[in-house]
């Protein structure tokens, strides 16, 4: 059944706890995978890396057995809608927009191929990545791919940051406490109440993050 924020004195949990850990962990893997790669610890990133492909295999399962909204299926995408998303004609209400399906759609395109590519390239001086032995006649092309890739990234975060600095501050969504606590706030949003079960996102999270780690220790 749908309600509004409103009917619910304009608290309703959409995110579940699965997600907003998601969430959290992209961030320090992302961090992590760039601060080791700009220090040339690439035994380090490395782990990062694999860790990170696992979290969004994560993310791709968790988009059809989680909660309602972290599956795909209640995703908007209307190309539609994200070309008027900030026009004074807008009448969307619901809590997934155009724009915002399309970025989170976009955000695990980019950063499975970062990852997938990342295990087959090598520096070219010290460093060569788990799997570029499988592909040899290939590491260039993927090294190309994952430098090309993580450029794509930044652009990504950097107009993500400015989303959430719009919606928090002049939209006043507030956003940032949704994503802590999962409840939304917004008046008159259409939202449909979730059914969350967090020891089994949070257990397959584990697992998911956990295995590509295991593996690249004994590979």
């Amino acid at each position: 059944m749908y309600q509004t924020g409103k009917e619910k004195d304009n608290k309703v949990k959409v995110w579940d706890l699965s997600l907003r850990v998601f969430h959290l962990i992209l961030i320090f893997l992302i961090l992590g995978s760039y601060t080791s790669a700009k220090l040339d610890m690439l035994n380090i990133h490395q782990y990062f890396g694999v860790s990170l492909l696992g979290l969004i295999f994560f993310r791709i399962l968790w988009g059809f057995i989680g909660s309602y909204y972290s599956k795909f299926k209640s995703f908007n995408i209307s190309i539609k809608g994200a070309s008027t998303q900030f026009s004074k004609n807008n009448q969307d209400k619901t809590i997934r927009t155009s724009l915002g399906s399309f970025s989170t759609l976009l955000f695990i395109i980019v950063l499975f191929i970062l990852s997938i590519s990342g295990l087959f390239s090598s520096d070219d001086i010290l460093y060569d990545a788990p799997l570029a032995h499988l592909a040899p006649d290939y590491v260039y092309f993927w090294t190309d791919i994952h430098n090309l890739f993580h450029f794509l990234l930044y652009y990504l975060v950097g107009i993500h940051i400015l989303a959430i600095l719009y919606y928090q501050i002049i939209k006043k969504h507030k956003i940032i406490e949704r994503m802590v606590d999962g409840y939304t706030r917004i008046n008159q949003t259409i939202v449909k109440p979730i059914d969350e079960k967090p020891l089994k996102g949070m257990l397959l999270m584990l697992i998911f993050i956990l295995i590509p780690i295991l593996i690249l220790s004994f590979f």
